[in-house]
């Protein structure tokens, strides 16, 4: 029985996850975060450039724990789709957006566009995905491999192919930020709607 104890003893612990407080910044204002160490999935999002040089100034947090803060309503497949607008002279995040990610999962092209969560419904968002493949009055409805559905054009091209899948798709084309907006990205993604737009 004792041989059978000390060999226990002498087996590796399981590894247990391990809480690390990091500090970010959200428009402008600093935010405290915290993040397991073990999670497969921020490590799988975070460069070698990121884990060796870390963030840029107070910044401490890894760019998807940031994120992940920023779309709290999205599963990590989900949230693949997005990037983090960063400014840079502010050393703030200023918002996320649809486009592809640099090594600090910042949007490798830059531009003045942010999204917001315009959407709840899930019938919304089914209605957006059902359109994946299609062109609807001039706007291509594009599939990514992250199971979002992403409808791009001017407001007005958008617009019109959201009012013809019916009221609750239309809902996200008048959402404010699009209104104004010359060209306007929606992002049907995990039950909900997102605008982009510049």
């Amino acid at each position: 029985m004792r041989t059978l104890l000390a060999l226990l003893l002498m087996l590796p612990a399981p590894a247990l996850a391990k809480p690390e407080a990091c500090l970010t910044s959200l428009e402008g204002f600093p935010t405290a975060l915290s993040w397991d160490t073990k999670d497969q999935e921020v490590r799988a999002n975070r460069s070698i450039r990121e884990r060796w040089l870390g963030g840029y100034g107070d910044i401490t947090c890894p760019g998807y724990v940031t994120l992940r803060a920023m779309t709290p309503g999205l599963n990590d497949r989900e949230r693949a789709v997005f990037c983090l607008q960063f400014d840079r002279e502010a050393n703030t995040y200023t918002g996320f957006a649809e486009g592809e990610r640099d090594a600090y999962l910042h949007c490798a092209r830059p531009t003045g566009a942010f999204c917001q969560r315009v959407n709840d419904s899930t019938g919304a968002a089914l209605s957006i995905a059902g359109q994946a493949g299609r062109v609807v009055n001039g706007v291509r409805a594009v599939e990514n491999g992250t199971g979002a559905v992403i409808l791009s054009g001017t407001a007005g091209s958008v617009s019109a192919a959201l009012s013809s899948l019916g009221a609750t798709a239309l809902s996200a084309a008048t959402a404010p930020a699009a209104l104004a907006a010359a060209a306007v990205t929606v992002v049907a993604v995990g039950g909900a709607v997102y605008v982009c737009s510049e």
